[in-house]
């Protein structure tokens, strides 16, 4: 499945926004990408997660989508997968799910 970002896309999108010191900011992205690497994607129902970062370097923004809410929910209730965050929790972090409200395109 590709990452999709359509109204109708057929996806549970939640979005995890971090505020970072800009100088912790690279060790954050590594700590995520290793968590997702070894541990989020190889989960039934894990479609993406895509890592934005701020140009000042104290925001951290992981977009991820997942097949259904139960595979998402299913993943963040086992204990033995979110005791390897590491220092991911040391962040003050806001995740929620959303949906697209609307979205423009470039016309020609």
């Amino acid at each position: 499945m590709a990452v999709t970002m359509l109204p109708d896309a057929d996806t549970f999108t939640v979005l995890v926004s971090f505020t970072v010191p800009a100088e912790r900011r690279d060790e954050l992205v590594r700590t995520i990408r290793a968590f997702v690497e070894e541990e989020v994607r190889h989960r039934p129902g894990f479609v993406s997660s895509t890592v934005h970062t701020s140009l000042d370097g104290t925001r951290v923004i992981n977009y991820a989508q997942w097949e259904s809410r139960e595979a998402f929910e299913a993943f963040q209730s086992d204990a033995d997968a979110m005791s390897r965050r590491g220092v991911i929790t040391e962040f003050q972090r806001d995740g929620r799910p959303y949906t697209i409200a609307f979205q423009a395109t470039a016309t020609a």
